[in-house]
Formats: structure tokens, C-alpha cells, sequence
């Protein structure tokens, strides 16, 4: 499937900057890549789509000659057909056609590129020696492109390495809260019950609510989480196992916090900020404050 990214998936899940995104943003309209699920590692990208964004003045098929066929190896790129509505027709049938022939059938010779082909091609385009200042620019702003494009499908399937188990996880932390609920209290949990549970591992995690983490990162729906990294749904993944754990001993809430903060303090001592320009002393506050409530709460009803 031809993979486009969004700009929150860019900034929040990807962690690239804004000129990063801009750029991915801007060349994946133009320079539209392949991302298959095992990575850009096959024939990804239309030469075509690099030999227009480049605004080379040489004639097309002597470009592909001079900068593709006599220079890679047929590996690194494949040879297919289509029609004018860029539907694919049968090789067999096209591929003794001279150019001509198949203008006259409204075929198209298809040149599929692989990444590391399409980075070299954009390099070279920019350095050789009829280049003008023009294709230097556009061979740059390619090349830069396709390094960002790269860079973004590994984040981003890293992410998904992450996020998917995450979202089972936190089903298995419901049903394990609703069966120490049950225990404990012969009471099924609701939503509020499931928030609050979230919301601690939210603070523990990060310092901050839900809601705060919003408002940080510009999300504009209320799930939270596909707005943070990788790096942060490693810790909420973490911290709904131990949560698991901490239910099936029947831990109180003020207890397994308490115990949540601890595991979580160990193991990453060097925990990411959402921000760097946070406060640490506000995220430690917090913290302990989610600690206290719990214990508060414990006190008032014993």
C-alpha cells in the first residue's frame, strides 16, 4: 500500500522535527513511496516520479538509460507496464516494444526504483557536471527526502511494535481490575474505575494526566496514546504488566501505585521528558501526588 503519513504521526509517534515533517509533508505528494510491511527494501518508488520532481531536461528514456539501466544492477529495480489509467497490462505481451509502438497503444514502460537506488540517482543528478543550481536544489531536497522517508517507516513500524500490543495489554489490565474489583468489592468496574487506573499510569509514565498530555503534544482527540512515542507506550506497556501482576495480588490502589512508581523508577532511571523544557520538579510533584490521593482515599474509607 502506498503509505502516506500525517503530520501528527510525524511529530508525536516518529519524533521529527518540524522542518522534518514539512519536507516528508511536502515530497510524499510528489515522490509518493511504497512502504510495504517488512520495510522499504523492495522496488519502491517510480523513477518517473523522481525524473519529474528533479525537472531533468534530457529526454526521459535517455535518462533512465544513462542514470539507471547502464549504472544498477536489475536487482535494484524492476520493469512492468500500464495503461494510460495506470492499471498494469501483461508484460509478455509489451516487452519486445519498441517506444513507439507502445506510445501508439497507450502503454507505458514502468520503472520501479528501490531506495537505496533512488537515493543514489537523486545524488547523482545534483553532482554531475551539466547540473545547474536548479537541479542541485531539487537533487538535494530529493535525496533529503528519501533519507527522512526511510527514517519515518522504521519510527513508525517500531511504533506499531509497540502500540498494537499495548492496546491488548490495556484490555487485559481492564479484565484483570475487573476481577480484583470483583473480588475485593463483588462489583464489576466501570469506565470511571478503567479511567482512573489509566490516568495513574499516565502520571507515573509521564509526569502528567491524560488531558495534560493533550495539550502538550496538540492532540485533538482523546486518544492519548497514538499521540506519544514508541519510547513512552514502552513505558505505559511496562507499567500495565506489573499493574497486572499487582491486581492479581490484590494490591490496593495506594499500594500498587506506590509499588508501580518504584518498578518504574528502577527501570528506567532515565526516563524520556515529554518535553525537554519540562519541569522535573512539577513531574516528581505529580507523582507523588497521585500516590497521596490514593493513600488519602484509602484512609477515608478505612
Amino acid at each position: 500500500m502506498v503509505k502516506k503519513f500525517s503530520k501528527r504521526q510525524l511529530l508525536d509517534q516518529c519524533g521529527f522535527d518540524v522542518d522534518e515533517a514539512k519536507i516528508i509533508l511536502e515530497y510524499q505528494k510528489k515522490l509518493p513511496v511504497l512502504a510495504e510491511n517488512d520495510g522499504l527494501v523492495k522496488h519502491c518508488a517510480n523513477i518517473k516520479d523522481l525524473y519529474i520532481q528533479l525537472q531533468v531536461k534530457t529526454r526521459f528514456s535517455r535518462w533512465v538509460e544513462n542514470n539507471l539501466i547502464n549504472n544498477f544492477d536489475t536487482s535494484e529495480y524492476s520493469i512492468s507496464f500500464a495503461n494510460q489509467k495506470g492499471e498494469a497490462v501483461a508484460f509478455e505481451d509489451h516487452c519486445g516494444l519498441s517506444s513507439q509502438k507502445l506510445n501508439n497503444l497507450g502503454v507505458e514502460k514502468v520503472y520501479m526504483i528501490n531506495l537505496d537506488c533512488a537515493k543514489e540517482i537523486a545524488m547523482f543528478a545534483g553532482t554531475a557536471l551539466h547540473a545547474n543550481d536548479e537541479l542541485k536544489k531539487n537533487s538535494k531536497m530529493a535525496r533529503k527526502y528519501f533519507i527522512l522517508m526511510e527514517k519515518a517507516v522504521k519510527k513508525n513500524m517500531d511504533w506499531e511494535l509497540i502500540r498494537n500490543p499495548l492496546r491488548e495489554g490495556y484490555k487485559k489490565m481492564q479484565e484483570a481490575l475487573n476481577a480484583y474489583m470483583n473480588r475485593m468489592i463483588q462489583k464489576d468496574a466501570d469506565e470511571w474505575d478503567y479511567k482512573i487506573e489509566a490516568n495513574a499510569l499516565n502520571i507515573i509514565a509521564t509526569g502528567f494526566s491524560a488531558q495534560e498530555i493533550r495539550l502538550f503534544v496538540g492532540c485533538k482527540d482523546n486518544i492519548t496514546r497514538d499521540s506519544l512515542t514508541a519510547t513512552y507506550n514502552e513505558y505505559l506497556m511496562k507499567l500495565q504488566e506489573w499493574n497486572i501482576l499487582c491486581l492479581g495480588m490484590n494490591m490496593n490502589r495506594y499500594e500498587r501505585y506506590l509499588k508501580l512508581k518504584e518498578f518504574f523508577d528502577i527501570t528506567f532511571p532515565n526516563a524520556e521528558l515529554l518535553r525537554n523544557d519540562m519541569d522535573v520538579n512539577k513531574i516528581r510533584e505529580n507523582k507523588n501526588k497521585i500516590i497521596e490521593e490514593a493513600k488519602s482515599k484509602l484512609q477515608t474509607v478505612a
